[in-house]
């Protein structure tokens, strides 16, 4: 199964909030592959900022051969699996150095809210 359908991200409009480790990998980039890795590891996930926005618009990402990558969704939802959602959920954490990040990407939380809510 190939992963044709990561998109780039153009850095120049980001800050990175969370540098984490880069991912290499054969072409085409395998999507099997991929999730084996990265299955209920965050340690991949890098956190990127809007310029000019706050916390809310927060995104994930992942570094492949030097390129910033939108995970699908398929992949999103392996990498955060672990994380368990409860109805007093805070999507929120600070990082060590005071700045707040997500704690999941917001349109998974998003889904499992409205799960949680029914």
């Amino acid at each position: 199964m190939h992963f044709t359908k990561m998109k780039c991200i153009n850095m120049a409009e980001y800050d990175i909030v969370k540098a984490s480790v880069a991912c290499k990998s054969e072409t085409p980039i395998r999507l099997d592959k991929l999730l084996a890795l990265m299955e209920r590891n965050e340690s991949y996930i890098f956190w990127l900022q809007p310029l000019n926005s706050d916390v809310s618009a927060q995104i994930p990402a992942i570094n492949i051969n030097g390129k910033f990558h939108h995970p699908n969704l398929k992949l999103e939802k392996a990498i955060f699996r672990h994380v368990r959602l409860s109805r007093d959920f805070d999507n929120q954490e600070l990082l060590e150095d005071g700045t707040p990040k997500l704690r999941i990407p917001a349109r998974k939380g998003q889904e499992l809210f409205k799960v949680l809510c029914l």
